[in-house]
């Protein structure tokens, strides 16, 4: 199986990097395609094909991602239109829905939202199926992307919030490690160790959720023993209302992916 990526930006190089480091795909499997020639230098590094050209992309795979911007999406559609039959082509163009490629292309649609954390096998995705997608479509969809992290098929009108929350969710989760940092430093810890003791805490927080059979709630409250120096510190993240903050976030991620959609 062939697969293709049309636009070596931050989510395609991603995907890349992520089917090479997990095993699911070998460099001889993958071609990539972006009009910038310093992103396919780059990418040709990684033993990649890498082109300029949409149509020789399309030509040569069996699997076709599309991650290109979202005004893009339609002049790249339309450009490989005539060669489109017989393929899978999988979005990951946020806000473009199913049914606008599958009216701009003869082959067979999945809509995908991942994320840059696919590239160290932490991936947090989900998707939805076009009319015309088969049993066999979602299972290579599943296959590739299950090597690089989880995966949840979703209602396509659910898409914008999977955005919000997963899609543009590690920059928050960076805004936030980077002010443990600054906190950590202002406090008088070297920059090195700082980052190091916040990244490794969230990275560490986030396996005790994903194993554990406790919830959310009752870790916090194990942590926030009685006048111990947690719950000093979550006094003042409630005070703040960071939650609500964090949850207007998402909801404006979210909402502007509804902006986009066609």
């Amino acid at each position: 199986m062939k697969v293709g990526v049309i636009g070596g930006g931050n989510l395609g190089s991603s995907l890349i990097r992520g089917f090479l480091k997990s095993g699911a795909l070998s460099p001889n499997e993958i071609i990539v395609s972006d009009s910038d020639e310093m992103k396919i230098n780059k990418l040709a590094k990684l033993s990649v094909a890498a082109t300029n050209d949409n149509r020789k992309l399309v030509r040569e795979s069996d699997v076709v991602f599309i991650a290109v911007k979202p005004d893009l999406v339609e002049p790249v559609l339309k450009e490989v239109e005539d060669l489109s039959e017989g393929k899978l082509f999988i979005s990951v163009a946020a806000g473009v829905s199913t049914k606008f490629i599958e009216e701009r292309t003869r082959g067979r649609v999945i809509r995908a939202m991942p994320n840059i954390c696919g590239s160290v096998l932490q991936m947090a995705s989900a998707y939805s199926m076009g009319s015309r997608a088969t049993a066999e479509d979602e299972r290579i969809l599943k296959e590739l992307f299950g090597k690089l992290g989880t995966t949840f098929h979703v209602e396509e009108r659910l898409m914008g919030a999977v955005t919000g929350l997963s899609g543009s969710g590690p920059a928050f989760f960076f805004y936030l490690i980077k002010a443990v940092q600054d906190a950590g430093v202002e406090l008088g810890l070297p920059k090195d160790v700082s980052f190091k003791l916040a990244a490794q805490t969230a990275r560490g927080a986030s396996e005790i959720l994903l194993t554990s059979e406790e919830k959310i709630d009752e870790l916090i409250s194990r942590v926030c023993t009685p006048r111990g120096t947690t719950i000093e510190g979550m006094k003042i993240l409630e005070e703040k209302k960071v939650a609500d903050a964090i949850r207007e976030a998402v909801r404006a991620a979210a909402r502007r992916a509804e902006e986009l959609s066609r």
